[in-house]
């Protein structure tokens, strides 16, 4: 029996298998147990939720008795199972053949244990439409209502990140993919963060940001640059050269051209540099040498072309430059963490500190506008603020939570309150820091230095013969786009006339598009340039899967499969210069 079910889960759920393959059977564990007879009071209570939701989050397998009722009284629907009793689920597996349950392809996902309920969360967010039908077997209904409504409480949390995410990654869709690629020569010349994990192990960091507080502290920046790391994060690189201070390490993460205004002095250039691969191409070009180069978590991009696995050291992406810079501190060894100039607010109707002028005048009046919310400040008052400073605010304290071995303080002055990072005046931590051993100015150049890089040829003609793979293969999908598009412009029709037909060309179609999409590169790319176009189709593909009727199948595909087909095709002229370019600067790399 279980050897019949690990072969369904490791074909459908390998990440169910993997937690299921290795228990001990003999272990005694209880089951959940279900009613044989079909629950029809829960049924019933189930149908007045589902309605016409096309998506199902259930929470709880049991014995699967519940979850087959399901897939019997709704078959237009995909279920989404999340089962947090582990144990009960393993012995099931041991002891029950239930791997045409498993096998059923309206069965489309289950999440074992709390370490995988964020997958669940993603794919429920990407498939959902407007409705999405929140149900628990009747056990946990009775037992565990709590926790059930806590992880809808979660669930919609994680949904509204997702949205908000997603617009961000449509509003910049362009920059990002750009910057991918046109850095992608880098990876070969320049020192990854990874390559220099650990090395200022056990020193503080000092993440300095542009808010007014750094003006009340920039002289205690200068003394405490003696003893810790100075981080510039982002443009409060330009308060600290204006007041003579080089940090040692200035961090950027953002892909638009305006940051070349911070840049565009030498002195701003001047610190080492570590860049993003969503940074702004330009900027580290300009710097040439002195850099460190690191993958963001979201580049599916770099991450395909360069071979990265998730064990690689990524950075995740947040709203505000700090957070990189903050990951970059504990991931070069820093133990303790102290935020300057971080107001998240505008103190005294000021947005940034003396010296950082890289925006304009009518925008900086705009941004004060929008500041119509109040948070709560280190001096027990409150600072007016705005919605995309709460957001940097969350993101940072969820930092703090997730590096819990590191100490944070946060020493600005006049600043919002930041949950994990206690307020500590800068002096204090000076004298703290006093007798700590002396740090040289230029250490990460001398590290730099001491280690040379060689272009590695493999490496080398890897990515090249990757880039130019892709450029080619980019080049064939559109006659495999035109192909398809043809027999689309049919299938209404034959579906009035020649159902029998229609179904078979719908097959076909389906099969045509499978070999587009199940490219190796397609997904990293398009997720990249067509962000919310390609979440749409996802939504839609639950009622175009189940659909019975065809007339109303072939409307569906019609409509959502030709419409992204089109966005594919409209984005591949850009894609195709995009790579062009990024192969002429890999073929400029010397010494290979």
């Amino acid at each position: 029996m279980k050897q019949a079910n690990l072969e369904v889960l490791e074909k459908r759920f390998p990440h169910v298998a993997e937690k299921t393959k290795n228990y001990n059977e003999n272990i005694v564990e209880p089951i959940i147990y279900e009613l044989f007879d079909k629950d029809e009071i829960w049924l019933q209570a189930v149908k007045e939720i589902v309605e016409d939701s096309k998506i199902i989050f259930v929470y709880g397998f049991g014995q699967g008795l519940s979850i087959a009722d399901l897939l019997e009284e709704f078959p237009d629907r995909w279920l989404f199972i999340y089962e947090p009793d582990e144990a009960s689920f393993n012995k099931l597996v041991c002891e029950y053949d239930i791997s045409p349950l498993l096998n059923h392809p309206n069965l489309y996902w289950i999440s074992l244990g709390n370490n995988q309920i964020k997958t669940l969360f993603y794919l429920l967010c990407s498939y959902m439409q407007e409705k999405l039908a929140f149900i628990g077997l009747r056990k946990y209904l009775e037992d565990e209502i709590e926790t059930l409504h806590k992880i809808k409480e979660e669930f919609l949390s994680y949904k509204d990140d997702y949205t908000s995410n997603k617009y961000v990654e449509n509003r910049f869709r362009n920059e990002w993919t750009q910057n991918y690629l046109y850095h992608l020569h880098e990876s070969l010349t320049t020192h990854s963060i990874e390559k220099m994990y650990g090395t200022f192990k056990g020193n503080t960091a000092i993440i300095v940001s542009s808010g007014p507080s750094l003006t009340e502290d920039i002289d205690w920046i200068r003394k405490v640059s003696k003893h810790a790391l100075i981080i510039a994060a982002g443009s409060s690189v330009q308060a600290l050269v204006k007041h003579g201070i080089q940090p040692h390490l200035c961090v950027i993460m953002d892909g638009h051209e305006v940051n070349n205004k911070i840049f565009s002095s030498d002195k701003t250039l001047q610190p080492t540099l570590l860049f993003t691969s969503s940074s702004f191409y330009e900027i580290s070009e300009r710097k040439g040498e002195n850099k460190i180069y690191s993958i963001m978590e979201n580049d599916q991009i770099s991450q395909y072309f360069l071979q990265k696995s998730k064990n690689d050291i990524l950075m995740m992406p947040t709203p505000t430059v700090a957070g990189t810079a903050i990951q970059a501190a504990i991931f070069l060894g820093a133990e303790q963490i102290v935020f300057a100039g971080q107001d998240l607010s505008y103190p005294g109707q000021k947005l940034y500190s003396d010296g950082v002028e890289h925006l304009s005048q009518d925008l900086k009046i705009e941004m004060l506008k929008r500041a119509v919310k109040q948070v709560e400040n280190v001096q027990g008052g409150m600072n007016f603020t705005d919605a995309s400073f709460m957001s940097m605010k969350e993101s940072i304290e969820s930092l703090i939570k997730y590096f819990d071995h590191v100490e944070f303080y946060n020493s600005s002055r006049l600043g919002a309150v930041i949950e994990g990072a206690p307020f500590k005046p800068i002096e204090e931590i000076h004298e703290n820091l006093n007798k700590a051993k002396i740090l040289q100015h230029n250490l990460f150049e001398t590290w730099i230095n001491d280690h040379p890089i060689t272009v590695d040829h493999e490496k080398y003609m890897a990515l090249k013969e990757k880039v130019e793979f892709v450029l080619k293969d980019v080049f064939l999908i559109k006659s495999e786009i035109r192909e398809i598009q043809k027999l689309i412009g049919t299938i209404e029709g034959l579906s009035r006339i020649k159902p029998l037909k229609c179904h078979n060309m719908i097959f076909d179609i389906e099969e045509k598009w499978g070999r587009i999409v199940n490219r190796e590169w397609f997904t990293p790319i398009f997720e990249s340039l067509i962000p919310l176009q390609l979440a749409h189709f996802d939504r839609m593909l639950p009622a175009i899967v189940v659909e019975q009727n065809i007339i109303i199948k072939a409307g569906y595909i019609r409509e959502h499969l030709g419409g992204i087909l089109t966005e594919v095709e409209t984005q591949l002229p850009y894609l195709e210069s995009l790579l062009v370019e990024s192969g002429k600067r890999i073929d400029s790399i010397q010494g290979v």
